[in-house]
Order: structure tokens, then sequence, then C-alpha cells
């Protein structure tokens, strides 16, 4: 269309109707008068506005396919797989999925292999079995050894990851947001994303929650076992398509300390024996009312220089008090929002998480040097 118009000389003229109808530039020759470029308002909404409907032609066929497809003879239609259509190209899928995840290195060979699930390889030995084929061998491998390794090496980076970015977070913490990121519900939306659905060699149809979660952990262990830095490419792609499902949760809603049977007190002693702590009311507002607020704040027992360890607000005292606890103990694991930084991408490809293979103190174990030294800051 470009090259059609380089030759007329354009000029944009914008033409505007009454009745608050505007309506986009329109491109004619320099040599059409003012005139020619005004219409007649009902022509230029017939041209202008984009027709919606059926052509008058194919009305009754259109009609009578709807009525027909709701009468009671009407069956619905089966689901099929991707696969059972004339256009799929199952190579090519797989070629496409690898440059997809930006994973050349993986070629079909070991693609298929991560795809094709234990029940689909029992599937097929038990066809063959019934179409009386004897002594039955299959050169297809499951991906059960993909997937146990993959798993295994995802816990273990995943913690690494968790320790190195929460550093104050007690280990219970830490597994939390680990069974979280390797639960079902979120490794089959992974699994989902990326397009395995229509890849995945399995018994049934749609494959179950369960068999998805397997590909992604499958697509790990494949990854490692791969030439060239093989964990290296694993680790990137845990923190691209996993760890990014931590970007803006609250740690607090997935590890759930409200529901734990935690006392701040008992708390800080067990840490210090010499730091105690006591809560204040520090603004209240509507007492004896429906409406009623107070702002309770816990300080530290230090009479020369106590120390805010939380705050929070709520609609009777006890209420307000175990609330800044329970803001207490975000402060000391270090679960604030200004706290967090986690880092994705190219940037956190490089990071020394090696270092942070231990595991970190545990809540109801003896205290970590580390814990004990923010509990002396918290204190002093």
């Amino acid at each position: 269309m470009n090259r059609l118009l380089t030759n007329l000389n354009p000029k944009i003229i914008r033409a505007t109707i009454s009745k608050n109808h505007y309506y986009h530039s329109m491109i004619l020759p320099s040599k059409c008068s003012s005139k020619t470029t005004m219409f007649n308002q009902q022509n230029s909404l017939n041209q202008m506005i984009q027709k919606r409907g059926m052509k008058l032609a194919n009305e009754k066929l259109l009609r009578k396919m709807y009525w027909r497809k709701r009468s009671f003879d009407a069956k619905p239609e089966r689901l099929r797989a991707r696969s059972e259509w004339q256009d799929w190209d199952f190579g090519s899928e797989l070629y496409a999925f690898a440059q997809r995840l930006q994973e050349p290195q993986l070629n079909n060979d070991i693609l298929i292999r991560l795809f094709t699930h234990r029940s689909y390889v029992n599937e097929q030995k038990s066809k063959q079995e019934s179409l009386g084929v004897q002594n039955v061998s299959h050169q297809l491998e499951d991906n059960s050894e993909f997937i146990q390794s993959g798993s295994i090496f995802m816990r273990k980076f995943l913690s690494k990851y968790l320790r190195y970015h929460l550093r104050q977070a007690p280990e219970e913490c830490i597994q939390s947001l680990v069974d979280y990121l390797m639960s079902k519900t979120v490794m089959q939306d992974i699994s989902k994303w990326i397009g395995c659905t229509d890849l995945v060699l399995c018994s049934e149809f749609p494959p179950n929650e369960q068999t998805l979660a397997d590909t992604v952990s499958s697509i790990v262990g494949a990854l490692i076992q791969t030439n060239g830095g093989g964990e290296k490419r694993a680790q990137n792609f845990i923190i691209d398509f996993i760890c990014t499902y931590l970007n803006g949760r609250d740690p607090l809603e997935i590890w759930r300390i409200d529901q734990m049977d935690l006392n701040l007190e008992i708390f800080l002693q067990n840490q210090n024996p010499n730091l105690k702590c006591e809560s204040r009311i520090l603004r209240q507002s509507a007492i004896d009312t429906i409406e009623s607020c107070f702002i309770v704040g816990i300080y530290s027992n230090d009479d020369d220089n106590p120390k805010l360890l939380g705050q929070s607000s709520g609609e009777s005292l006890s209420i307000a008090k175990r609330m800044a606890e329970l803001d207490a103990f975000r402060r000391i694991f270090g679960l604030t929002i200004s706290n967090i930084r986690f880092e994705f991408g190219k940037r956190a490809y490089d990071l020394e998480y090696d270092k942070y293979d231990r595991e970190n103190f545990h809540l109801f174990q003896s205290s970590s040097p580390k814990q004990e030294e923010k509990l002396r800051q918290i204190s002093s």
C-alpha cells in the first residue's frame, strides 16, 4: 500500500463531521479540491464503521447449523489431542520447544525421553500384547530418572537461592517457600505456560496436574545431563521459570506464621535470656464503640534506650498485641517488604549460592550466631 501512495504526492486532510464524529486521517491526491473531501454523514458512517454480522446469503444455513447443534440429537464434540490433527508435526514442535526455552542443546532424542512418562510406555506395551505380539521389547525410555534427579536438584538449589536472599529467616520459612515453589499447583502452571500440554506423552488426556508437574522436573533433570555446563543451565532455568513465582508475593502469605503457636517473649528469652519485651498502647480511638481502633507497640526492655520491635493496629487490645508480635517476628526475620529483594534474570545467574548450602537456624532449636547478632542489634 505504501508503494501505491508514494507517487500520489499525498496531502493529509482531517475531516470532522458534526455530532462529534471523528474519523481517521484520509490520504488524498493534492489535485483534489476541498469540496471532494466532504462526505455525507450517512455515507461516511457506512464507510468508516466496520459492519458486523452474517451475510444474507449464508443466514439460513448458519441459523440451521446453530439450532441443529443445540438440538436433542447433537452430540458433544470429543476432546481430541493436538496430535490427532493432520497438520501435527511432533519433530517440529520439539524443535520449537527447545528454541522457546533457548536451550538448543536439547536435541529431539532427549526431548522425546523427557516428555515420555511411564504410563505411556506401559500403555504401548499393553497394546502390543493385546495384538498378540510376543516378546515385546521397547526402545522407549521413560523420564523417571529425569524426574527424580530434577526434583532433588530443584529442592537443593531453591533452598540455597532462598537462603541467599532471606539470610535472617528461619529454616522453617525457607522450606515452606521451597514446598510452595515445588507444589503441584505451581509446577503444573509452569508446564502449561511453556507449552508442555500438547507435547506430553502419557496415557491420559488431557494430562493431569501431577503429570504436568513431573514434566517440569523432567526438564530440569534433562538439562543437568546435557554437555557444556548442564547444572548451570538448570539453575538458570529454575531462576527464570520457578523462582519468579515469588515476585510480588509476601513470604508470610505462604509461610503462615500467624497459625503457629509462637510467643515473642519466650522466643526472645530462648535467644537471649537478658532480652525481654513489653507492649504499650501507642494510639487509640473510638473506644467502647464498634469502630474502636488500638495501635499497640512492642518495645525491648532497655530502660535507657528502648527500641520498637513491632507495631500494629486492631479492633481490640488482644488483637492489636498479637498483630504487633507478628510484625516484630517479620522484622526479626528480615521479611519486611523493604528488605526482600529477589534477583531474577541475568543478574541472578552468577551469584554465589554455594556459600549458603548450610541450613539457617531453626525456630525450636538453639539459636545460630547470625540470629544472636541480629537480636543484639535489635536490643541495642
